[in-house]
Parts: structure tokens; C-alpha cells; sequence
């Protein structure tokens, strides 16, 4: 029979809330350090269901961060893979000198083998614990699959999204313990089918050229000429690739070189090195102040003349 346990942060005082949470997430998934992202009354609610072998801990919270070390490793060591989906989640998962931004609707794996670095907030965000041999046994190289989003437009990532969703919402459905092992075992076939049909190499060369762009973006921004068809050339690749290696972290080239342009303008009126809101806006690339100044209060709440004055420019 499926098992349920349900938890909520409001079932304790508000100083405890993320210490529970904490006791509890640690409980039924891995030993971490976790720190909230702000000091804010902390809500959570978390709901674990057993069906066949596999654990599906269903989390809905703020934005929270875990670090799992090699300490952690030692204390409480675990063999399983962890199958992670963000159904209306977002966050970051950093293993294996890899990191990936999840969105919603992605799917990832990563390792309790080895340290990692998770930020996760959101709702239904579903976390699978999957005992390492069901895996391993088919895909023994499972280790190669972590700390990548999936792409959903191979065969096998939708319909394995759409399984999870269920497991996590029709508990009372598989409360038959024939049914619920079929359910899992239908679940591994599903995630071994899509894993086995991701095209790994594309996927690290443009995990590979997603950073080596980023690099390029930041030592650029100054450059009014910087687009997505001067970066292109400067890595010899087409704009179309360009694309795709942004795609895969949920990103467009374009979005991410203008939010890196307002995150330089911000940094150098609050250090001072900018006597001007039109001086930030030229330096970075803007002509347009008015769209200069729109853009900067959307992204940060404040106009960037205001913010200027705090500085004492």
C-alpha cells in the first residue's frame, strides 16, 4: 500500500518554521546545510508518498538553498538517485562541476553519491528517490545523465512528466500495491527511455559553449556592437546554436545580455563609478535613456537616479 505523510511549516511558530523545515526535508531526502533566501516568515509544505519503490517528496516554498558536503556524505551516506521536477518550481543544482537553472517543467537528476549544491523554490517541485540499482543496472554510466535538464523534445520526457504530476496528485489511485509497483516500474522505463535518448554530446558542448558565452558577455559589455550574431562569430557557430545553448538553461541570449548590461549599470552607480544616470546608461550599451530608466526600476524597484543619489553622485 502507498504511504502518505504530510507536513507544514504553519504547524509551527515562525521562529522554528525553517528549522523544521529543515528537520523535515533532511528527514526524508538527504542530510544538507539549508539557509532561507530572506529572513521573512518561512511557509512550506511538503508531502511524501511511497509508491513502489521509489519516494516522491512533493515540496511548495520559498527560495531556500542546501550545500550537501563531503562532511554530509560521511555522516549520512546514500546510494540513491535523486529524479527532480520542477512543475511550477525554479531554481539552480550545481554537481559535478556542472550547473543547471531549473524552470518550470524541467526535469534533472543528481547523485547523493556526491556533494552538491541545490537552490529550489516554488510549487510542486517534485524530488524522486530512486534506489541507485534500478537504474545502474541499465544505465551504467548514470553518472554522465546529472546535473542536466532534459530536453523535452526527445521521446519519453513528456509523458514521464506527466506520470510524475500524477503519481504525486492521485495518491488514493495506487493505493494497490500491484498497481503502485507497476506505476513505478513504468516510471523507471520511462526515465531510462528518455535518458537513453538524449543526445549527451550535443547537450555538454552546449552546456560547455553556455559558459564559455557568458564569459564572453561579461568581458564584452561595454561593446555597443555586442548581439547574438557577434557572439556567434566570435565562437564560430551559428546564431542558431547560439540560441539552443541559452535554450537549454531556459534563457535567450538577448534577455541575458540586456540583464547583464543593467546588473553592470547598477554596480557602477553604486560604487561610484558613474557621476551620471546618462553616463551609466552610455558606458553599458544604452542609448535610449527613458528605456534606460524604465528597465532599470522594473528590474530593481528603484530608478537609477535615486540610486545615485544614495551614493552620493
Amino acid at each position: 500500500m502507498a504511504e502518505t505523510n504530510q507536513y507544514s511549516t504553519l504547524a509551527v511558530s515562525p521562529a522554528r518554521r525553517f528549522d523544521y523545515w529543515r528537520e523535515v526535508v533532511c528527514h526524508h531526502c538527504l542530510s544538507a546545510d539549508s539557509k532561507p533566501s530572506s529572513q521573512s516568515d518561512f511557509e512550506g509544505a511538503l508531502q511524501v508518498n511511497g509508491i513502489g519503490p521509489l519516494d516522491i517528496t512533493t515540496l511548495s516554498s520559498p527560495l531556500h538553498h542546501w550545500v550537501r558536503s563531503e562532511q554530509h556524505l560521511r555522516s549520512d551516506p546514500a546510494e540513491d538517485i535523486w529524479l527532480g521536477f520542477t512543475l511550477d518550481g525554479y531554481g539552480e543544482i550545481e554537481q559535478h562541476t556542472r550547473k543547471a537553472s531549473l524552470s518550470a517543467g524541467g526535469l534533472f537528476l543528481y547523485d547523493a553519491t556526491q556533494p552538491f549544491r541545490f537552490s529550489l523554490g516554488g510549487t510542486e517541485n517534485h524530488l524522486i528517490r530512486i534506489p541507485r540499482p534500478l537504474l545502474a543496472q541499465r544505465l551504467p554510466r548514470i553518472g554522465d545523465f546529472t546535473t542536466l535538464v532534459l530536453d523535452e523534445t526527445r521521446p519519453g520526457v513528456i509523458p514521464l512528466r506527466q506520470m510524475i504530476g500524477q503519481a504525486a496528485s492521485s495518491v488514493a489511485l495506487l493505493q494497490d500495491e500491484g498497481i503502485s509497483r507497476r506505476y513505478s516500474n513504468t516510471i523507471i522505463d520511462l526515465l531510462v527511455l528518455s535518458l537513453e535518448l538524449q543526445d549527451l554530446k550535443t547537450t555538454h558542448q552546449e552546456l560547455d559553449l553556455y559558459g564559455r558565452i557568458m564569459n564572453y558577455i561579461q568581458r564584452h559589455l561595454t561593446e555597443p556592437e555586442l548581439s547574438i550574431e557577434t557572439i556567434a562569430v566570435a565562437h564560430h557557430v551559428s546564431t542558431r546554436t547560439v540560441t539552443r545553448a541559452f535554450a537549454r538553461h531556459q534563457k535567450s541570449p538577448v534577455a541575458e545580455i540586456w540583464k547583464e548590461r543593467l546588473n553592470a549599470s547598477r554596480a557602477a552607480i553604486e560604487c561610484g563609478q558613474v557621476r551620471s544616470v546618462s553616463q551609466a546608461a552610455l558606458v553599458f550599451g544604452f542609448s535610449d535613456f527613458s528605456h534606460f530608466g524604465h528597465a532599470f526600476r522594473k528590474a530593481f524597484g528603484v530608478a537609477p537616479h535615486t540610486l545615485l543619489q544614495k551614493s552620493g553622485g
